[in-house]
């Protein structure tokens, strides 16, 4: 019996790294949804369930850290993993993106490779209802 493909939400602003991540993801055998901004994403969240949200943090209007705080301040997707997709490093997005419970990030510039390895370290901890420890930077 096939299994449903985990569905991921995609919050980037730039056409380009967007293009890229659905690519990888999508190849991967991922189901994708891509919301271009912070309050395309709000809306998408309010109508849909999603297993991971990757979000840039740095958008207009609204920013990965209120798309972040919106998830967690969720009952029903307060366990969904979210990491933010930035240039900055972990000590820098720590307090504003990790007090509203960012569970990590993944540093840009990154591969295929490492975006699919941070992803499925993500979501595999989530099936088993536990996340990994070590914020990781990949690049």
């Amino acid at each position: 019996m096939p299994t449903t493909p985990r569905r991921i939400l995609i919050v980037e602003d730039d056409p380009d790294i967007m293009r890229i991540m659905s690519f990888t993801l999508t190849n991967a055998g991922y189901q994708v949804s891509r919301a271009y901004g912070g309050e395309d994403a709000l809306r998408k969240l309010k109508t849909q369930k999603f297993d991971l949200v990757l979000t840039d943090l740095a958008m207009p209007r609204v920013s990965g850290v209120e798309v972040i705080a919106a998830v967690k301040a969720n009952p029903e997707s307060r366990q969904v993993p979210c990491l933010a997709v930035t240039a900055f490093t972990w000590d820098q997005i720590a307090q504003s993106a990790g007090q509203v419970g960012c569970d990590g990030f993944i540093g840009k510039p990154f591969t295929g490779d490492q975006l699919l390895r941070e992803v499925e370290k993500y979501l595999s901890a989530s099936s088993t209802d536990r996340r990994p420890n070590q914020r990781s930077e990949a690049g």
